[in-house]
């Protein structure tokens, strides 16, 4: 009997069909999916911290700095949120849907200190002082 010897010098045979590894199975989509919540959740914990850390917006519109007067009523006006409690001068003042307000206030010879003063339900102030010098 006679033995044969084989040899092997050629590769071996790749598969004709090559793995693609972008398919699109449900476990993926599960993964997907569950990486978009908890994107999602760190976002919205993420904007309420910062609702709780940064201070109250308020922006004095007129006067936008200090400023000399020959008017005896004077109009303050701004913005700040819509749900914070706003005082001028102590008084309470409305404030819109959008956060406008506007209040006149009746001035005294010589200088005065008007502070507006807005106040969130946490208890966060942002308090702005305009000093305004009336001359009769």
């Amino acid at each position: 009997m006679q033995r044969i010897k084989l040899e092997l010098k050629d590769k071996p045979l790749e598969p004709l069909i090559k793995k693609r590894s972008l398919i699109i199975t449900p476990k993926r989509i599960i993964l997907v999916v569950f990486i978009l919540f908890l994107i999602g959740v760190g976002w919205y914990f993420w904007h309420e911290v910062c609702f709780l850390i940064k201070p109250l917006d308020l922006e004095i519109i007129q006067p936008s700095t200090d400023i000399t007067a020959n008017q005896e009523n004077f109009e303050i006006i701004g913005r700040t949120n819509p749900v914070a409690y706003l005082t001028v001068n102590g008084q309470e003042v409305y404030i819109d849907k959008e956060g406008n307000f506007r209040k006149e206030i009746s001035l005294t010879n010589g200088l005065n200190i008007i502070k507006i003063e807005a106040k969130n339900r946490f208890g966060k102030t942002n308090t702005i002082i305009r000093r305004i010098i009336y001359n009769q």
